[in-house]
Order: structure tokens, then sequence, then C-alpha cells
């Protein structure tokens, strides 16, 4: 477990990435601006920041510079709407853990975390009939099978459906602990099915997975009560972490033989 300090006005970004880390196991605090941030790093010396780039009161690089100077071991993610290589390669050269784009969803930031941290996983054996229940929603069968392909890698059952109407119908068949949902597909799109589905299974988590560049649809999503968005083409140890995060917090995660 570590400590982690989140700095992000976006209040629907912010609360996702802390029930993200959260559910991973991590003790989190949180500031909605830069000036904040600062004083909350000197008065809490987190493991780790993750650092919007872009901040009310003072920019995320002055937060950076004023880190840095205060602690020059400080380890720091940035997280960021758009990212320009040469403005990467600053941070990065000036000692950023990782510079991630929001565009790529958040869970990328789990995978991030456990790279500069460090993660403890326990192992377990479990029936076969106990393993957590993916539904992986997508009107593309090669995303359908590579998802469940890899979802099957760490131990979970995967269903299928090839629309919207049919992941409806088998999610209130089957309540799986997880539901993946492309936001276009025929019948309904993945945001419909989404609002339908979360008052009816509140246990489950809710994942959406987005057109690159489509980042306004993964806000919605969160903001709706997904836990996630991923955006294709995706990387799929990212995904991977994601739901072991959530199977974690499910205390699930034995089921799976991590």
């Amino acid at each position: 477990m570590a400590n982690i300090l989140i700095i992000e006005d976006d209040g629907i970004v912010r609360d996702a990435l802390r029930e993200l880390l959260t559910r991973a196991g991590h003790k989190v605090q949180a500031a909605c601006d830069g000036g904040n941030g600062v004083a909350a790093f000197k008065n809490q010396r987190p493991d780790l920041v993750i650092l919007d780039r872009n901040l009310p009161v003072l920019s995320g690089s002055g937060v950076f510079a004023n880190i840095r100077a205060f602690d020059p071991a400080a380890r720091i993610i940035l997280l960021s709407g758009y990212d320009e290589p040469e403005e990467v390669a600053v941070y990065l050269n000036h000692g950023a853990a990782a510079f991630l784009s929001k565009e790529d969803g958040l869970s990328n930031v789990l995978m991030a975390v456990e790279s500069v941290v460090g993660t403890c996983r326990p192992r377990a054996e479990t029936a076969a009939q106990a393993l957590p229940l993916v539904l992986v929603a997508d009107d593309e069968k090669m995303v359908r099978d590579i998802l469940a392909r890899a979802l099957g890698e760490i131990g979970c059952r995967v269903i299928q459906a090839v629309d919207g109407e049919q992941a409806a119908e088998l999610a209130r068949e089957q309540r799986p602990d997880i539901v993946m949902l492309d936001v276009v597909m025929p019948k309904k799109d993945g945001l419909q099915v989404l609002r339908e589905l979360l008052p009816e299974l509140p246990a489950a988590a809710f994942m959406l997975i987005t057109g690159y560049g489509e980042e306004k649809n993964g806000r919605e999503a969160l903001r709706l009560g997904a836990l996630d968005y991923i955006a294709k083409p995706f990387n799929i140890e990212l995904v991977k972490t994601a739901v072991e995060a959530r199977l974690l917090q499910q205390d699930k995660l034995g089921a799976v033989g991590l």
C-alpha cells in the first residue's frame, strides 16, 4: 500500500481516481488546485503524487517545480488531457515518473502506480464456479475475443454480447462482477445500457470501451457511475490491471490466482 496524493481540479476524474486507487489498496488524499496541492504535499509527504497538468491557482508545471524543489526525490506521475512529445520529454527529463494521457482512460494510472511503488498480491486457489464473471459487450468479434482471452488468462470467466440489447439481457440474467461495454453498439449504445443497469446491478463494476480521442464519452461514463473507461486500441495489460484492482476490492482477487 502506498500513500498517494491526487492533485486534480476535475471532480469527476478526481473522484474516479480516488476510488480506483483506494480499491487497489492504497491510501489516497486529494487536492483540487495547485496551491492546495503543494501545501498537501509538504504536510503529508506522500509516497507518490498524481498531478494534473492544467490546474487553477498554480499550474501543473508550477506544482511540479515546487514539489521537486522541496523534495528532489519526490515521485510524480503527470496526467494530462493532451500530450505533446516535446513536453512529455521535458517532464520525464526533469524527474517525472510517468506522463499519462486522460484519453487512454484512468486504468493506466494503476499500472503506472504499480510500476512506481509496487504491489503485493495474495495467491489462492478456488473452485472454478467461484471464479469472477466478466461480461464483454462489443459488436466487433475480434475485440471480444481479445478481451475474453486476456481475462481468461487471469482466471476470469467471460460471457460475450454482440449488441446493447443482448448485453442488458445477459447482465440481468448472469449478474456479472464486471461489465465491459463498447460505447458504439447496435440496438443500444454502451451509455444507454450503463444507465439502465447501474440501478439494477449495484455490486457490478462497469467499464466503457471508447474510441481513441473520445474522452468526453469516458467522462460521461464516469459521471454516470462507471468505474473507468478504456480507449481503443487499448493496452491489454491496462485492462487486466483494472480488472484485478476491482476484484481486489470485491475480495475476489484470490479467485483469479494472482
